[in-house]
């Protein structure tokens, strides 16, 4: 049992679970060349180390596109506060802004809040390599580090890491930030209905928390979600290993050590039943995930598609599943594997969400960065998409 003990400790100590961090002080005018995505290692590289690296995941014209594009547009570092969470008290939340360009017209660009995922911050390769495809199409960026992470203020737990818990009221805080722009920072306040919210892997679940609790939010994109929490990520990493029978079994005591280390903050709530609670008006949601995820079970998808779309009045329910694989990697990668796709895809529904032109994302002047597409894969657009 002792074993068990551990594990769970190991599970929800933030000192150890910080794996997917990557250094919170590179800017984004960094980030394209220092980043470990798609299998490089981290750090500056030339030209040619990043050639070597991210082949055949992507190309060096990519790095050298998204490396030009933030240069040209800039960035800012912003602290905001979050919301009251349930143990009270509001946390101090770094952010990255990240604009699109200035419009023709002189309006502001709809405005996406992305949270990243477990033990990372807001240098999280899915958060900074899609907001460099939201910007190039018109779509600004706000980019929060989770409370205890990255540039952030320290939470009543600072060693604990929690799950669906209270990392919705970072982004929630970032949301309202984002609308209100109480600093004069993002160029002016937007209507609620122009502040669109995404979130990746835990964040993505976070993320529907936030969806949930927050009814004037008019959009979300939830990518490869674990809405099970720790103790379904704890099931489907056993599974491989010892079959679906003993999983559970072995599951209960490594969780319930996890859940005590806790102080009892971990899997607080269910994502995806506390978003069946909620119908305030038909939202759009993408489902997002890698048919292939090996991180992030495929049923958690299904279920969210499956539930969410019987709330026909609630939720207007789109999947993106592409079969995401490269250099052992199939965890949410589709941005830098199939970006001209995802670019696509991303433009399709937030301009649904924003209740705008399609045209305005301007796809027919964008660089073209994918590598390959596999035979059995339907591409946007297809009739039967």
């Amino acid at each position: 049992m002792q074993i068990f003990a551990y594990v769970g400790y190991t599970l929800v100590d933030m000192g150890q679970q910080r794996y997917n961090a990557q250094p919170a002080e590179w800017t984004p005018v960094m980030f394209p060349r220092f980043n470990s995505c798609g299998g490089c290692p981290e750090g500056n590289k030339t030209d040619e180390q990043l050639e070597q690296c991210v082949h055949p995941c992507f190309n060096l014209s990519f790095v050298k596109s998204w490396e030009s594009f933030n240069k040209e547009n800039g960035f800012q570092t912003l602290y905001l506060p979050s919301r009251q969470g349930p143990e009270g008290g509001i946390v101090n939340i770094s952010a990255q802004w990240l604009p699109a360009p200035k419009r023709s017209d002189g309006t502001e660009p709809p405005r996406v809040v992305a949270l990243h995922g477990l033990g990372a911050n807001n240098n999280h390769c899915g958060v900074q390599m899609t907001c460099f495809h939201l910007r190039s199409i018109g779509f600004s960026c706000l980019a929060p580090s989770a409370r205890d992470n990255g540039l952030s203020g320290a939470s009543s737990h600072p060693n604990v890491m929690s799950w669906l818990y209270d990392y919705q009221y970072d982004l929630l805080g970032a949301w309202d930030y984002a609308v209100n722009d109480p600093d004069g920072k993002l160029g002016g306040s937007l209507p609620p209905a122009k502040v669109g919210i995404m979130g990746f892997s835990k964040g993505a679940a976070e993320a529907a928390l936030a969806f949930a609790a927050e009814p004037q939010i008019p959009g979300a994109w939830l990518d490869s979600g674990a809405y099970s929490g720790l103790q379904g990520s704890i099931e489907a990493t056993l599974e491989p290993f010892v079959g679906p029978a003993l999983a559970p079994i072995l599951t209960k005591p490594i969780f319930g050590s996890g859940q005590f280390f806790s102080g009892g903050r971990i899997d607080v709530m269910d994502p995806i039943e506390e978003l069946r609670k909620q119908c305030p008006r038909q939202r759009p949601v993408m489902i997002s995930q890698s048919s292939l995820d090996d991180t992030v079970p495929i049923r958690e998808a299904e279920r969210a598609v499956v539930e969410l779309s019987g709330l026909f009045d609630c939720y207007r329910v789109s999947a993106y599943t592409p079969p995401e694989f490269c250099n052992g990697a199939r965890h949410h990668q589709e941005m830098w594997e199939f970006p001209d796709d995802t670019r696509v895809k991303h433009c399709s529904f937030w301009s649904r969400v924003f209740d705008q032109d399609p045209a305005l994302c301007r796809l027919s002047s964008q660089p073209n960065f994918q590598t390959w597409s596999p035979p059995f894969y339907l591409p946007p657009g297809s009739p039967t998409e």
